[in-house]
């Protein structure tokens, strides 16, 4: 395996390299989410449009969608050109498509702009990851990933507890938040300026072959680890409504806490790393994840809810930084733009088919045995990454 770094790679980068990139990074993951806390209100301001649950359901995920069918063509574009380029272009995208919900008036209006939301965060997501194998190297890397992976997390917090206190004066306001991407941008463009390494405009880097088979292990759990995760944001507000919980502000609330529970694992995902396989870790994270929502299942209060969202966060901090980082050690520098938007492709489609099972579930059992069967299932994803891990450590 080759995995000279390029010579403008080191062990570590500038301070603002670094702030700018985890800054860039927090408005990936969670850049659906951050109106989840307005979706009652969306839902009663367009009551009369028809099939309504299911289309305010869509504004959440329908962003998913669209990086599901363009981040791997990002990937493509960051092997053969400017990343930074790039980098600024995506990062205006998505703040127009992400703040076109303050003005749109008819819910295609809406959809189309968190169409063009979704591109923009499929190229970002993918620059974001590219650059993490790319400027460090060797244990840098593993801690930068944890960083960028606490960024993320961090970002969920910022914005959805902003949401929540935005939607409760108007459910348009959390669209506001989507603009913090334009000043990141010009920030960025002057902390990456001479780091970014100058790729070839030529077919060169498609003959480098992507490692097939570890991409579908680890893509598969990457998508997996998504279609759960995604079941907070889309449905404990209704599940919390349920309860007599009806405050967006407490929504945010209770959706952050799960963000915030995440830090310390992705905080500390270098030191973990040092100690445990990547197997050992899936098998941990999907342990604490289907904890907390068995915790959920029978919580009955907000304080109910916000133990098991915090139980989860802990499992779910730790799988961000371990997929990327199992992703990018068996693939070739030349290649790292298309694993990263295949690993993007593959997180984004969990997060798009999430509301459509989570759905589907519900509608068969009910909300609240809906957590218990994916609680179930994250389980039974523990047992066998346990196993894994236990046959690995016995053939090593």
């Amino acid at each position: 395996m080759n995995t000279t770094a390029h010579p403008q790679s080191t062990l570590a980068q500038p301070l603002f390299t670094t702030a700018n990139v985890l800054a860039v990074s927090s408005l990936t993951v969670m850049a659906n989410a951050t109106i989840a806390p307005s979706l009652p209100g969306l839902a009663r301001a367009f009551a009369e449009t028809p099939n309504i649950e299911t289309l305010s359901g869509m504004v959440l995920s329908l962003p998913s969608l669209s990086v599901v069918l363009t981040a791997a063509f990002f990937g493509l574009l960051a092997d053969r050109f400017d990343r930074r380029k790039l980098l600024l272009i995506v990062m205006v995208l998505y703040a127009i498509g992400g703040a076109s919900g303050l003005l749109a008036r008819t819910m295609p209006e809406l959809l189309a702009g968190r169409i063009a939301l979704g591109v923009g965060v499929a190229g970002v997501m993918t620059i974001v990851t590219l650059l993490a194998a790319e400027l460090w190297q060797g244990p840098a890397r593993a801690q930068f990933m944890g960083w960028q992976g606490a960024a993320m997390s961090a970002g969920g917090i910022i914005f959805l507890l902003a949401g929540g206190m935005l939607a409760e004066s108007s459910w348009r306001l959390p669209f506001t938040l989507y603009l913090a991407a334009l000043p990141l941008a010009v920030l960025a463009w002057f902390a990456l300026a001479g780091k970014t390494p100058s790729v070839p405009q030529s077919s060169s880097p498609i003959k480098v072959p992507l490692p097939w088979g570890h991409f579908a292990l680890v893509g598969g759990l990457a998508a997996f680890g998504m279609v759960m995760f995604y079941l907070i944001p889309t449905r404990l507000p209704f599940l919390m409504q349920g309860i007599g919980i009806n405050s967006p502000s407490q929504t945010g609330l209770a959706i952050a806490a799960m963000t915030a529970a995440s830090l310390p694992g992705a905080l500390l995902f270098g030191r973990i790393r040092a100690r445990l396989s990547h197997e050992a870790i899936f098998a941990t994270g999907f342990a604490l994840m289907a904890l907390g929502y068995g915790l959920m299942f029978i919580a009955a209060s907000l304080s109910g809810i916000l133990i098991g969202t915090i139980v989860a966060g802990l499992g779910f901090g730790m799988l961000m930084p371990n997929q990327m980082l199992w992703l990018m050690s068996k693939v070739e520098p030349q290649a790292r733009g298309r694993a990263a938007g295949l690993l993007t492709t593959a997180i984004y489609t969990g997060q798009f088919a999430s509301p459509l099972i989570s759905g589907v579930v519900a509608a068969w059992v009910g909300l609240a045995i809906t957590f218990e069967i994916f609680a179930g299932l994250l389980l039974l994803a523990a047992i066998l990454m346990a196993v894994a891990a236990a046959r690995s450590s016995a053939s090593s």
